[in-house]
This record gives structure tokens, sequence and C-alpha cells, in this order.
């Protein structure tokens, strides 16, 4: 795959969005996909700027990151913590 790392990365999602998220048969995967498509979509910048790992790679390891966050913001919930907007 040739091309900027920016370019890469948006053919990536691209085609991921369109063969894989609509493969996708439960409704609520669909609507998790589209919810990591915001945050890859911002944090572009720190997935360009890492440089070393393949596209998919740095595609789940944002996503793991935004998981990551989501079970901590429910915890802080849960345990009547205040909440951190991000």
């Amino acid at each position: 795959m040739k091309g900027s790392m920016r370019t890469r990365l948006q053919d990536t999602m691209t085609k991921l969005k369109s063969k894989y998220r609509e493969a996708l048969k439960d409704e609520a995967m669909q609507a998790a996909f589209d919810e990591l498509w915001d945050v890859w979509s911002s944090e572009m910048g720190a997935m360009i700027y890492s440089e070393v790992l393949s596209t998919l790679d740095l595609l789940l390891l944002t996503a793991a990151a935004d998981n990551r966050r989501e079970i901590d913001e429910i915890k802080r919930r849960l345990s009547g913590g205040s909440s951190v907007e991000g």
C-alpha cells in the first residue's frame, strides 16, 4: 500500500466500513463500529505520528484505547465518581 500514512489510514478505514461493518450482523456491533469511526477520525494525528505500526494495528490500538476509556467511565459512574468528558 503506497501513499502517505493519512491516505493509507483513510483507505483502510473506508475498506473496513464498506466491507467489515456491512458484514456485521449484530446492529449493536455496527453501532459500536460507527463510534470507533469517530474516534479513529479524531485521533488520526496520533496514529500518523506513531510511524511504526501498520494501519490496521493503529486502528486496533486506537479502538482498544477508546474501549479502555469507556470502561473507566462506566466504573466511575458505578462507583459514584465524577465523570470525565473527553
